[in-house]
């Protein structure tokens, strides 16, 4: 019996077909987070430290970095802070970011972003999802992750002393 020398080729891909289906997913989940790039909102909760850093009052803000990459030191200044926030309602604490739509603005842009959390999130764990937040000016919309309150960034005067010290409470991309 003579095979045909189309007939071998088919039979060449079945190889092909069978090892691309049995290669797992090996990047994790903080890799594939990294190797995506891209713009990034950082829900945060700040300590906005007074003169002599003998005492401070608790802000919120949102962080936004154009690339994600850029953020991940624990000391990387944002491209863009929005606005302090504080929750009056509890005496001035953090906002709480659960359960009820925030509106927060970014006075060097104009923009706004609205965050809608569950109001479960914090009850899950890291990278979880834990909701989402939509940019009004474009209508863009971020799906929104549990961070592990890590250090983002803390900004100094010239002396070097910390004005404000912000944690990820969130992450949108």
């Amino acid at each position: 019996m003579k095979l045909s020398t189309l007939y071998l080729s088919a039979l060449a891909f079945i190889p092909s077909f069978i090892s691309a289906g049995i290669i797992p997913d090996v990047t994790s989940h903080k890799e594939a987070l990294a190797k995506r790039g891209g713009e990034v909102n950082y829900l945060a909760n700040c300590r906005h430290f007074q003169g002599d850093l003998s005492s401070y009052y608790t802000v919120s803000h949102i962080l936004w970095y154009s690339n994600v990459d850029n953020s991940q030191s624990g000391h990387d200044v944002p491209d863009s802070l929005s606005n302090e926030y504080r929750d009056w309602a509890a005496g001035g604490d953090y906002l709480h970011w659960e359960g009820q739509q925030q509106n927060i603005y970014f006075p060097d842009s104009g923009t706004s972003v609205q965050t809608h959390i569950d109001s479960d999130a914090q009850s899950r764990g890291f990278t979880a999802y834990a909701g989402w937040a939509q940019r009004t000016s474009d209508g863009k919309v971020f799906n929104c992750y549990k961070d592990n309150e890590r250090s983002l960034m803390g900004l100094t005067d010239a002396g070097g002393t910390y004005l404000l010290d912000c944690h990820a409470i969130y992450w949108c991309v």
